[in-house]
């Protein structure tokens, strides 16, 4: 079990009034350029919570791209984040040929370039070569890029009540209150764990693969209001309601004081077993707060088992226990990575609806 903390600066980050969303809201339904598009998207979903690392994956661009656009914003205004110093020819295609070709490209349906060079030539009647159709697509703002998964059988207005409910909670909160997000994590050594790199032209680089059955079983509990972590990592068992008894054990010892726990947690079987209901009717002063269902986006500590996966998992790790070092390595020591974690796991929840894309 590991407890670490951090106080320190982080990122400014941008809070819009109802007038300034309403207006970067108009300019983007009136974007002559997906360029600019992007930018004022960027904008408005920091001001909604979204994390850079979220808004650069929904744009296909970096997180130092949308750092800039931030900046931009927050420095020298909207007007000067809405010009684009760089025009770019949109090539053999009309106004309106291009118009048509980005609301196509924005249904999402073509997987390769040739596929769109198929529909310029059928649809509009201009050939291109492929090398030209890719600098095309440069030039009129699209790129290949992972489309954005989402749970779409969760309930927005049940998010949007636990969202109210979580305010209140951290509005309410006095010196003797503690809050946790609780959840799981199961790392499987060799599956899974494939990565891109550069490497040289033609080169193929193995790297070795498990077989599946060797899995680390993590129960984690993360504060947002002081960065404490503590969790229980188990190699043999599987995480039971005994285990996260053992969990809020952990909790309970650590803070001996405390007179009121709130744990944020999902709809895990364990958490309603006739072991964990005794325990907490024993324990008056810890309180169960389920998630709405197929909400991970509203689990702080989501992030983080992302985090780990990133400065942990994404390298080849020859035995089982190099994994777990590797773990370790980063969670034993988030301290070491405030910067980034500063930004990162902040209270800020993006409510992801599923609807058609936007050209």
């Amino acid at each position: 079990m590991e407890s670490w903390g951090w106080w320190g600066g982080a990122m400014k980050t941008i809070r819009l009034t109802p007038r300034q969303r309403q207006d970067i809201g108009e300019r983007r339904r009136n974007a002559p350029d997906r360029r600019i598009y992007q930018r004022l998207s960027a904008v408005l979903w920091s001001d909604q919570g979204r994390t850079r690392e979220e808004i650069a994956d929904l744009l296909g661009v970096s997180t130092r791209q949308v750092g800039q656009w931030l900046r931009i914003f927050r420095n020298k205004g909207l007007d000067e984040l809405g010009t684009l110093h760089y025009q770019g020819d949109p090539g053999r295609l009309g106004p309106a040929q291009v118009k048509r070709l980005k609301q196509e490209i924005a249904k999402g349906a073509f997987l390769n370039a040739e596929q769109i060079r198929t529909w310029v030539r059928d649809s509009l009647g201009v050939a291109y070569s492929t090398s030209g159709l890719k600098d095309l697509l440069r030039r009129v703002g699209a790129s290949y890029h992972k489309v954005s998964g989402l749970f779409w059988k969760a309930d927005v207005e049940e998010q949007r009540r636990w969202l109210r409910k979580h305010r209140r909670h951290k509005r309410e909160a006095g010196p003797g209150t503690r809050r946790y997000f609780v959840d799981a994590c199961h790392p499987v050594w060799g599956v899974g764990l494939l990565y891109s790199c550069w490497l040289l032209v033609g080169q193929r680089f193995h790297v070795g693969v498990g077989n599946g059955r060797k899995r680390l079983n993590i129960l984690g509990a993360y504060c947002p209001d002081d960065h404490d972590y503590v969790d229980l990592r188990l190699t043999r068992e599987n995480i039971t309601g005994e285990q996260f008894v053992r969990l809020l054990e952990a909790l309970r010892a650590r803070h001996p004081d405390t007179t009121k726990f709130i744990l944020y947690l999902d709809n895990a079987r364990y958490y309603g077993k006739p072991c964990v209901k005794e325990w907490l009717a024993a324990h008056r002063e810890f309180r169960l707060v389920p998630l709405p269902a197929y909400s991970p986006n509203l689990n702080l500590i989501e992030r983080l088992w992302r985090f780990l996966r990133v400065k942990a998992l994404s390298r080849w790790l020859r035995t089982f226990e190099e994994m777990q070092a590797a773990v370790a390595g980063v969670l034993d020591h988030l301290g070491d990575y405030r910067d980034e974690l500063a930004t990162l796991m902040v209270e800020r929840f993006a409510i992801l609806e599923a609807g058609p894309a936007v050209a």
